[in-house]
C-alpha cells in the first residue's frame, strides 16, 4: 500500500518491571513506491519510481530491488535516519512507466539489524498538468491556469520565491459538476508577494490514490513554471 507521505509505523511493546512501564521500538520499517510524471524540457512526458522507508528506529541504509533486478540505494534521509528515500534526477526519468510488480526492501538497521520488507507498484501513471501563469492587464493579480488531469484525485500547489514559500495547498479538487476542462487560481499580487519581488516558482502536483479514503498513493504528476512579480 501507498501512502502520499512516509509512512508510519508505530511498534510499542511494554513491559512492567518493579512497578515501572518500559517503551521499546522494535526493527521494524515500512516501505513505499508510487510513479512521478513529469514533462521534460523537450516536452516529453517522462517518469520515474519514487521510494521510501520508514521506522521509529534509526536506519543505517535501506536498498530497493525493483521486479527485473535493478538495485537502487536510498540516498536521501532526514531525520537522523528515521526515513529514506530518492530524489530522481534527470537520468532516472524514461519514456515508459517504471516496471511494475513487487520492489524488495533491504534496510540495515543502526544495532546492525538487516530486515526486507516489500511493496507492490501497478503501472497506471497520471500525466502533467501542463500549467500556464499570466498577470492581469494592471499586473496587480496573477493567474495559474491547467488542464484537468483525467482520473487526478486531488491537486496540490505551491508557490516559492527561492527558497521562502508563500503559498501552500494541499486536497484542492473540482467540485464543479461536469467537472470543468481548464481549471484557474488567481491570486492579488499584493496578498502572495508580501512585498518581496522577484522570480516566483508555481508547483502544481496532481495525486491519485488507490482507494476513495485519499490514504494510499499510486501516482503523481507535476508541472513547474516561473513568473517575474
Amino acid at each position: 500500500m501507498k501512502k502520499i507521505h512516509l509512512l508510519t509505523l508505530v511498534i510499542l511493546t511494554m513491559f512492567g518491571l518493579s512497578g515501572c512501564e518500559k517503551k521499546v521500538v522494535t526493527d521494524t520499517a515500512a516501505g513505499d513506491v508510487f510513479i512521478k510524471a513529469l514533462t521534460n524540457d523537450q516536452g516529453v512526458t517522462v517518469y520515474a519510481a519514487i521510494h521510501s522507508v520508514f521506522s521509529y528506529n534509526t536506519m543505517k541504509s535501506v536498498t530497493v530491488v525493483a521486479p527485473d533486478g535493478t538495485q537502487t540505494q536510498l540516498l536521501n534521509y532526514q531525520n537522523q535516519g528515521y526515513s529514506f528515500y530518492n530524489e530522481p534526477i534527470a537520468t532516472d526519468y524514461h519514456t515508459t512507466v517504471p516496471t511494475a510488480g513487487v520492489y524488495t526492501y533491504t534496510v540495515t538497521f543502526n544495532d546492525g539489524t538487516v530486515s526486507t520488507y516489500t511493496n507492490s507498484l501497478s503501472n497506471i501513471a497520471i500525466l502533467p498538468p501542463n500549467i500556464t501563469l499570466s498577470l492581469t492587464t494592471a499586473k496587480d493579480s496573477v493567474y495559474i491556469s491547467w488542464g484537468a488531469i483525467a482520473n487526478v484525485d486531488t491537486y496540490r500547489l505551491e508557490v516559492k520565491t527561492g527558497t521562502t514559500q508563500m503559498f501552500y495547498a494541499d486536497g484542492m479538487v473540482d467540485s464543479n459538476t461536469p467537472k470543468k476542462a481548464v481549471l484557474r487560481i488567481g491570486f492579488l499580487k499584493s496578498a502572495l508577494t508580501s512585498g518581496l519581488s522577484g522570480i516566483y516558482t508555481f508547483t502544481l502536483t496532481g495525486l491519485l490514490y488507490e482507494s476513495s479514503d485519499l490514504s494510499y498513493l499510486q501516482a503523481t504528476s507535476a508541472d513547474t513554471d516561473q513568473i517575474t512579480l
